[in-house]
């Protein structure tokens, strides 16, 4: 079924992070190479079908990420045991695949900081787009966004998208290893920020870094920010002051 958006018009192109979906037919390691390409085709076919965009571009995992100069234990946790061989080996041959394609290999940096990028650059332009993925942290990003898995479509304003970072820049993200403030939970920030304007939200983040961690709270948020932050511009692949990513 076709996704427009309210005003029923289609999407000029929509951004796909690819990431989640090629794991998640690498994961099928009974099924032959061949077969696991003609399911990579077809949900990407599937996307530009629901999102009823007119392109589509690409992003795919590349070699290296600026993020683990910024913090070497990024990720660290992220699973409890090694990645199953035939799913990393099947993984890999699928990243390839999508690369042949002319898919976007994502280098020194994520899939989802590049389709934030594209997002970025065809909002200045004025280009009507939607990003499809199912990457909380790509809500962020103001626009139209696609969740390919529930097949639905939903936006973010530019006051959403801040408050998802400002939240995040209290609660860090466990999944990646990302320290936040300790007894700060979803809900604690939820209410910290509740009526807060947002000009005055980064105010707020800081007063509670400063509180916690009165030696070296700016470092600190330095560092969740420049690991939680999805980027504007393809210069911003390093640690950067919160003050000059604002600018990008």
């Amino acid at each position: 079924m076709n996704i427009k958006n309210n005003k029923g018009k289609p999407f000029a192109i929509c951004f796909v992070d690819a990431d989640s979906l090629i794991f998640r037919i690498a994961l099928k390691t009974d099924i032959s190479l061949s077969t696991a390409k003609s399911y990579y085709d077809k949900e990407i076919e599937s996307i530009q079908w629901d999102t009823c965009s007119e392109k589509i571009k690409v992003a795919v995992k590349g070699k290296g990420n600026f993020r683990y100069d910024v913090a070497e234990d990024y990720k660290v946790h992220r699973s409890g045991k090694p990645l199953d061989a035939k799913v990393a080996k099947r993984r890999k041959q699928l990243n390839n695949y999508a690369y042949s394609l002319g898919h976007h290999k994502s280098d020194n940096c994520e899939a989802d900081d590049v389709v934030c990028i594209w997002a970025q650059e065809a909002k200045d332009a004025g280009v009507h787009y939607v990003i499809s993925h199912i990457d909380k942290d790509i809500d962020m990003c103001s626009g139209f966004h696609h969740n390919f898995t529930k097949k639905t479509l939903y936006e973010i304003t530019e006051d959403e998208g801040w408050r998802k970072m400002c939240i995040q820049m209290l609660t860090g993200d466990s999944t990646d290893n990302i320290q936040g403030l300790v007894g700060i939970g979803p809900k604690k920030a939820e209410k910290l920020l509740a009526d807060v304007p947002k000009d005055d939200m980064l105010t707020k983040v800081r007063e509670a870094w400063r509180l916690a961690h009165p030696d070296d709270w700016h470092d600190r948020l330095e560092v969740c920010w420049n690991l939680l932050y999805m980027r504007r511009s393809w210069d911003g692949f390093r640690r950067l002051t919160i003050e000059e990513t604002l600018d990008v």
